[in-house]
């Protein structure tokens, strides 16, 4: 096993600067899935909902079935109120992970900049 696999296997990620790309590239995936989750919520609750009152239109109402419908609906509610709040989450989070990832990355070229000065003075010169 050369140096490399063995770093690999004793630090999660190689450098920081891999780890602010890879999560400035997953940010958008995780935002989007929380906002599916809201639409998809919300189409569940009213389609439960509307089926629930034409149910009841037809059948009489029942004490047993709202023991059924309530806990349902507060379960849809409150997966809509957990994804807002993903949603608010990455929103907020994903400015200022795009910040730190451009600030370092300018870090990153200023380094190679200045790297690249440092080898150009110290080479000798032919004269």
């Amino acid at each position: 096993m050369n140096e490399k696999e063995k770093q690999q296997l004793n630090y999660p990620v190689r450098t920081v600067h891999e780890f602010f790309a890879e999560i400035n590239s997953e940010w958008g995936r995780f935002k989007r899935g929380a906002i599916l989750s809201i639409i998809l919520c919300l189409h569940l609750l009213i389609g439960f909902v509307f089926a629930f009152l034409r149910i009841n239109r037809v059948h009489d109402f029942e004490v047993n079935t709202l023991f059924l419908v309530l806990p349902i609906a507060g379960f849809l509610i409150y997966t809509i109120y957990l994804m807002s709040s993903q949603y608010r989450f990455f929103r907020r989070w994903e400015k200022r992970m795009n910040h730190i990832y451009t600030y370092e990355e300018k870090l990153l070229l200023a380094d190679d900049d200045k790297n690249m000065e440092d080898t150009v003075i110290k080479q000798p010169s032919d004269n």
